[in-house]
């Protein structure tokens, strides 16, 4: 896995900083991506990802345990 670089909340990520960002494999962030299962903005041919959208989708996929 390469370095993470610091990406300010305004800023695109690439596929590779995401997957970085996100602890997961970068086949799985396009697999997402052709599901539809993520944030990301074409640019061009290309996809890229908002660090604040990522991190609302996040917030909104967090599995809560019962009684909380």
């Amino acid at each position: 896995m390469s370095e993470l670089k610091i990406v300010e909340a305004d800023n695109l990520m690439t596929p590779q900083q995401a997957a970085d960002y996100l602890g997961i494999k970068l086949s799985t962030i396009y697999s997402m991506c052709v599901k539809r299962q993520i944030p990301f903005v074409k640019v061009g041919r290309l996809n890229r990802f908002q660090m604040s959208e990522i991190n609302k989708w996040i917030d909104e996929h967090v599995q809560r345990g019962l009684g909380q």
